[in-house]
């Protein structure tokens, strides 16, 4: 870990933390950099830097019948333990003879922070998704409390680069999965 990162981590010191993830914004991530994170080192990790309350993980489940459930079902297995889990179906919306597949959960993520805000000092957002950078607003300006947006490098957007950020590449050593 680079000594930016290491000061960044330590600077959440005996702060309480609530870590929101956006399964989706991840996946993609993942495929285009070919590496997860292991959420039980991830866990580990930022509980030595803060008072961690929580992990919410946020995915939409794919249809019993869709040939990624069996796939989807085992990664909610490995992370359960770890994370709590934060589901919805999957959306399905027929274009053109096929089926295209949606699993927003943007406004579930921006609803969990509403509702857990009061309890935290910072909120880390687990997205390079700019469509949170409203969050942002609310949470610094009208809550007066700290966002930290966590996401692989390749995919956060420019507009969450100019907010308080830790891109996951730089603690791959420690959280990547074996």
């Amino acid at each position: 870990m680079d000594l930016k990162t290491q000061k960044l981590l330590d600077g959440l010191n005996s702060k309480k933390i609530g870590v929101f993830c956006d399964d989706s914004n991840l996946y993609h991530a993942y495929k285009k950099c070919g590496w997860r994170m292991d959420f039980e080192k991830l866990r580990k990790l930022l509980e030595q830097h803060c008072n961690l309350q929580f992990i919410d993980y946020h995915i939409a489940i794919p249809d019993k019948s869709d040939n990624s459930f069996k796939g989807t079902e085992d990664f909610l297995k490995k992370l359960e333990p770890y994370v709590n889990l934060k589901k919805k179906l999957l959306k399905y919306t027929p274009v053109a003879g096929k089926f295209m597949k949606k699993a927003d959960v943007d406004v579930e993520i921006t609803l969990d922070v509403v509702r857990n805000i009061d309890n935290l000092d910072v909120v880390i957002i687990m997205s390079g998704d700019s469509d949170f950078l409203e969050l942002k607003n609310y949470v610094i300006n009208d809550k007066k409390k700290g966002i930290l947006f966590m996401s692989y490098e390749e995919n956060m957007a420019w507009e969450l680069r100019q907010c308080w950020h830790l891109y996951i590449n730089r603690i791959k050593d420690e959280i990547g999965l074996e």
